[in-house]
């Protein structure tokens, strides 16, 4: 690390000590409630904990000093009219919608009437201070959140203001989807928000949650640091969906964990649109026999936006499947990252692992970096991977416009056509339509 980079984090760090006292002091009586103390502890580890360079090579092509170097606040969340929601509702009223503005959840926005009583979905702080929650949280939560060696969870639970608990019991199946939309505005200082949310899926359960983040100010400079914990306990089946859209100058960081149980089945898809450095850390530790994983993403690119996705999959135990798509298109000055690290464990007999990130690169200043990786210690596993990096076929848009359509026509189609693959694997209508409609107006931007 460079002296110059390692001045600047220092004072980052020093700037956010001052944020935290001057939030601390606006708690009042809520400064001696149990989820402060919590904050409190991931704040005194912050300290102690230095922010990834490029010097660590999980983070050789993205650098964080134009995101760190902000002064960063916390100002009170603007007051919304529901008419604002309109471009961002998926589904009708069948559909659990909450609402977080600037970081903080507006209940009078949300949407709960559509929650059956078997579900729980309350603030992190409330559940917390809950008896029949408190062991739960604390075991697998707060205790995870703490082991974390990463300053961004660190600061993420140091800075948290609405988390959210989120808990399906055992043979409950949650047909329609639980959806967030973070909704960011343009404030007179960039704003920190710091997303997270715990979820625990009850033995051979179901549920689907969808986040959406999104701007109403293209020109919000803003940072996202967003901690997600799943936990499915046996033969449970999760799905989270991220359609990310944030505004152009925004930075975002998502850390997403899941933790699956015997024959449980989780599956991730990350939607990146938005964003000027955008990274995802998604991880999946498959905890027993039988259990299958899917990691998916799109990823678009345009002007000097840098989208990075890191992935890891860690196979444990035998008889466990993964299956992994990444799909990205690039034009102007835009950058992509990809590495993807699947590892098989001496154990994992039986493993069977695909994994696959393919791109396009449609301008000679833009650029794609991609490591797949395997690290296979078991002898009885069916394991592949692979990186594409090209450009769009001129022969089909020669073909394309024989039949009528125009140049631009021509690339647009051919550029949905390369994502449709990854896009088919929503399993939700009214999920895979959003996506869609979000990809072709990224297209015709």
């Amino acid at each position: 690390m460079s002296a110059e980079t390692q001045d600047r984090y220092i004072e980052t760090k020093a700037q956010l000590s001052r944020l935290f006292q001057s939030v601390e002091a606006s708690l009042n009586g809520e400064s001696s409630h149990p989820f402060h103390a919590f904050r409190r502890q991931a704040m005194d580890k912050l300290q102690d904990l230095s922010f990834p360079t490029r010097r660590d090579e999980d983070w050789k092509y993205t650098s964080l000093n134009r995101l760190l170097v902000n002064e960063y606040g916390h100002q009170a969340a603007p007051k919304l009219e529901e008419g604002q929601l309109a471009p961002f509702v998926i589904g009708g009223e069948e559909v659990i919608q909450l609402v977080f503005v600037n970081g903080t959840w507006n209940k009078e926005l949300s949407r709960l009437s559509a929650k059956p009583d078997f579900l729980v979905v309350m603030e992190l702080k409330h559940a917390l201070a809950d008896p029949q929650y408190k062991t739960l949280i604390e075991a697998e939560w707060t205790q995870w959140a703490l082991a974390s060696d990463s300053a961004l969870v660190a600061m993420n639970m140091a800075f948290a203001q609405s988390g959210l608990f989120v808990h399906i019991p055992a043979n409950k199946v949650l047909e329609n989807p639980i959806h967030c939309i973070h909704i960011h505005t343009k404030t007179d200082k960039p704003q920190l928000t710091s997303p997270q949310m715990f979820v625990v899926a009850g033995k051979s359960s179901q549920l689907t949650v969808v986040d959406s983040f999104v701007s109403l100010d293209a020109d919000a400079v803003y940072f996202s640091n967003i901690v997600n914990r799943f936990v499915l306990e046996p033969n449970a089946v999760v799905y989270h969906y991220k359609l990310q859209n944030e505004a152009l100058e925004a930075f975002q960081i998502n850390h997403t964990e899941a933790l699956v149980k015997r024959d449980g089945n989780f599956s991730s898809f990350v939607l990146d649109l938005g964003g000027r450095i955008v990274r995802n850390n998604i991880s999946a530790f498959l905890g027993d026999s039988g259990t299958h994983t899917n990691l998916f993403g799109v990823y678009l690119g345009k002007g000097e936006q840098h989208i990075d996705s890191q992935t890891f999959i860690d196979h444990a135990f035998p008889h466990c499947t993964s299956n992994e798509l990444y799909k990205g298109i690039l034009t102007d000055r835009a950058n992509g990252v990809f590495n993807g690290k699947v590892m098989v464990h001496k154990d994992a007999q039986k493993t069977n692992a695909y994994q696959q990130n393919s791109s396009l690169v449609l301008s000679e200043r833009a650029q794609m970096d991609t490591k797949p990786q395997l690290e296979i210690f078991a002898d009885d596993v069916r394991c592949s991977h692979g990186a594409t990096i090209g450009q769009l076929d001129e022969s089909s848009v020669f073909y394309l416009k024989s039949r009528g359509f125009n140049d631009e026509q021509a690339r647009s189609m051919l550029q949905h056509a390369f994502l449709i693959e990854v896009l088919e694997h929503i399993h939700l209508d009214e999920v895979r339509e959003k996506a869609e409609a979000l990809v072709f107006a990224k297209f015709d931007s």
